[in-house]
């Protein structure tokens, strides 16, 4: 779980989310949105394939991100039906802001380099 600081129309909210490398997208749970007043009835929605095989309707929106003291917009997935407790940051718009992702997993650390 990392902290993550997403933005809207001068509108900021600090959460955390799991750094999955093995999610395309990130996926946030949609009050997120709603506290941020992200009008999701105009965005894209698409089906995503969740760990157990199933699929989740979620709205896309490109949004600014802010990871350490990297910022930048990504299009971020946000759903009701994310059911895992928490929030997930995808390869999609988060790993290419670095120049290196590090899993130690002995360790239980990630590291996130950049130039």
């Amino acid at each position: 779980m990392i902290p993550v600081l997403l933005a809207w129309r001068g509108m900021s909210l600090q959460s955390e989310a799991y750094l999955d490398s093995g999610a395309f997208y990130s996926i946030f749970k949609v009050n997120i949105a709603a506290e941020l007043g992200v009008d999701l009835s105009r965005a894209k929605e698409r089906m995503f394939v969740v760990a157990d095989g199933s699929f989740i309707p979620a709205k896309i929106v490109k949004i600014p991100i802010e990871i350490g003291a990297r910022r930048r917009i990504a299009e971020v997935a946000f759903s009701d039906r994310l059911n895992i407790g928490f929030n997930l940051l995808g390869r999609k718009d988060v790993f290419e802001a670095f120049d290196e992702v590090i899993f130690r997993e002995s360790a239980r650390e990630v590291e996130l380099r950049w130039s």
